[in-house]
């Protein structure tokens, strides 16, 4: 019978070194798959960090672009009382530099009105171009594709 003890202590000894190897298996796939997880978070983590740092860069000059939008006002209302060739040169390189920098002038002259282009601030009546923008106020701008001021209209009713 000691025979058999020793058989069945060898094949106790061999089931258990089995069940350590598959528990080391199983040990070991848990850790790769959780490094792997955490490897994808901390890669999620830095590209959302740079898109944020790309987004605030590119409207960190948005108060200081809306600021200048004044002078720019000021520039148009000095050309509509009449053409003066030094203020004219002048306010389209201050509006180049802008543009540099991402600042577009939004065209709304002849479209048709909706509140997601445009302001209206006056109307006048006419039997053509019901619901058109006949003028524009004040002119409206966009940031990087955001607009930062809508533009002021007058419209046929």
């Amino acid at each position: 019978m000691t025979e058999d003890n020793d058989v069945n202590g060898k094949e106790d000894i061999k089931q258990e070194t089995e069940n350590l190897e598959k528990q080391k298996d199983e040990t070991e796939e848990d850790y790769k798959t959780k490094y792997l997880y955490l490897l994808a978070e901390v890669d999620n983590y830095k590209k959302n960090k740079e898109k944020e740092l790309v987004e605030y860069i590119k409207y960190s000059n948005e108060k200081l672009i809306t600021d200048m939008l004044k002078v720019l006002d000021d520039f148009d209302s000095v050309l509509k009382q009449g053409r003066d060739e030094k203020v004219e040169a002048l306010y389209k390189v201050m509006l180049s530099v802008l543009s540099h920098y991402g600042l577009e002038v939004m065209d709304v002259l002849g479209k048709d009105f909706s509140s997601d282009i445009a302001e209206v601030v006056a109307t006048e009546e006419g039997q053509e171009n019901k619901g058109k923008i006949t003028e524009e106020v004040q002119k409206g701008y966009k940031l990087n594709g955001k607009v930062i001021r809508y533009p002021k209209v007058k419209i046929i009713v």
